[in-house]
């Protein structure tokens, strides 16, 4: 058996069908609600995604999987690579100011090593520092680096050129266009950027790659670039959904992982957080029948009983630590709104995705320099690339159950600061329809982490 291997593409190569064809059925999963099809009720289509072909052919970044799942049955390939395997002399990549941690070092040591992967790296571990150091070491070839959100992609350009003093970077997101051959781009704009990167590109990196698994046009981006032998993702919470994990996983390549949150904060690396999830009462009259939208609109954001247990946690905070800094997470505008209206009382900030950058920069800076408490709200705008370590307390608004959004938003408080030496985390206990077992996931998310969950 050999395997041929191309940047993009590898494919199996065997006269044995049998194997091929138990590699065909081993490597496919069903897709999510594939039995109300059309094409599956009619038999158009088998309802799977297959991640091997009939013909043996896979992406790449699957390579070491396949290999180790083929060694289980006494199958050592013969590895054929069908391009050129490009070494690229590595450039010192010390930064003036900065000292790698251990776990820092070892994560760049190993990328630069295996030229593919997915750096698992928490948030608050210094993961745009591990990026910087990246770009370093393979500076001098044309590269690019994703982004979904642009005020991602701004503060990551601004820590680059200003922090790090990395020459020839580029930036393009829907406001703003500057060339560079390292080039930050948002996969929103990509196409502003395919005539002077697409074929050249020999390295990609993709900041947050957990944003890029399931959408067409994300990942249509990270199988392009077919000279980049040079790919690596980045993100605190991998997934762990079988599907969009060999997505990220056949573009990428395997996950690599060095420290989890919990020991960063027994090193004194990250605050350590006390969660309290609060239990409140089963509301009365829910209707069976109510669908999930239904009940979340009833009994999360249009539910005075819980917004006012809100309204008392922040109103007790602000009594008890004069100089809090209160983050509030939801997850729709509409009680985003409802929030900032019942704490009209206190300093109030309120993001919305449809604030330009600088709107989003003043309020995050009012809420960062009052000079008394001061409470900040939004969606998920305020989840993932927000850099505020000033945080003290964290309300989690929400009635979610997905442990990336869960841990992605803990991450946000996590940060350490000189102001505090523990961060506070309130999350509910909800006992509704659907919302029950979002709870109780959300609790195994934070216990899944290494913390430790209270009851109030």
């Amino acid at each position: 058996m050999k395997i041929h291997i191309s940047t993009l593409n590898s494919r199996i190569s065997t006269d044995n069908p049998n194997l091929l064809d138990a590699l065909y059925r081993l490597y496919s999963e069903n897709t999510p609600g594939y039995q109300y099809s059309t094409a599956y009720r009619r038999r158009q289509w088998d309802g799977k995604v297959h991640f091997i072909s009939k013909t043996g052919s896979f992406k790449t970044g699957m390579l070491n999987r396949v290999v180790e799942d083929l060694k289980l049955i006494k199958c050592v390939p013969e590895l054929v690579y069908e391009e050129e395997i490009k070494e690229i002399p590595l450039k010192n990549w010390e930064i003036k100011g900065f000292t790698y941690y251990d776990y820092q070092k070892k994560l760049i040591e190993t990328g630069l090593n295996n030229k593919r992967g997915i750096v698992k790296s928490p948030t608050g571990s210094g993961k745009t520092l591990i990026i910087a150091a990246l770009v370093k070491a393979l500076a001098g070839r044309k590269m690019i680096l994703l982004f979904n959100a642009k005020q991602l992609l701004t503060q990551t350009y601004d820590f680059l050129t200003e922090t790090c003093s990395i020459d020839n970077i580029g930036l393009c997101f829907g406001e703003g266009y500057i060339y560079g051959d390292i080039m930050l781009c948002t996969v929103q704009s990509i196409e502003k950027i395919l005539d002077t990167h697409l074929e050249e590109a020999e390295v990609l990196m993709v900041d947050e790659c957990h944003e890029f698994a399931n959408g067409k046009t994300t990942l249509a981006a990270l199988r392009a670039f077919p000279k980049a032998q040079y790919r690596f993702g980045f993100t605190a919470t991998p997934p762990s959904d079988i599907i969009p994990k060999l997505n990220l996983e056949g573009s990428l390549g395997p996950v690599w992982t060095c420290v989890d949150t919990s020991g960063l904060v027994e090193s004194g690396k990250l605050t350590k957080p006390v969660i309290q999830l609060v239990e409140r009462p089963h509301s009365d009259g829910l209707d069976e029948d109510m669908s999930y939208q239904e009940v979340y609109e009833s009994y999360i954001i249009n539910n005075d009983e819980r917004n006012n247990i809100i309204k008392e946690i922040v109103n007790k905070i602000r009594q008890t630590s004069k100089k809090s800094r209160i983050l509030i997470l939801t997850k729709s505008l509409d009680h985003g709104r409802i929030l900032t209206n019942l704490l009209d009382n206190g300093e109030v900030q309120f993001l919305q995705g449809s604030d330009s950058l600088g709107e989003r920069y003043k309020s995050i800076s009012n809420f960062r320099k009052h000079k008394e408490s001061s409470t900040l709200i939004g969606t998920k705008i305020l989840q993932t690339g927000i850099n505020i370590e000033e945080i003290t307390h964290f309300i989690n608004a929400r009635g979610m159950k997905s442990e990336i959004a869960t841990l992605q938003a803990l991450g946000r408080a996590l940060r350490r600061h000189p102001s505090k030496d523990k961060v506070f985390i309130y999350d509910f206990l909800d006992k509704e329809k659907y919302l029950k077992g979002h709870s109780n996931a959300r609790k195994r998310h934070y216990e899944k982490e290494g913390h430790e969950v209270l009851k109030l």
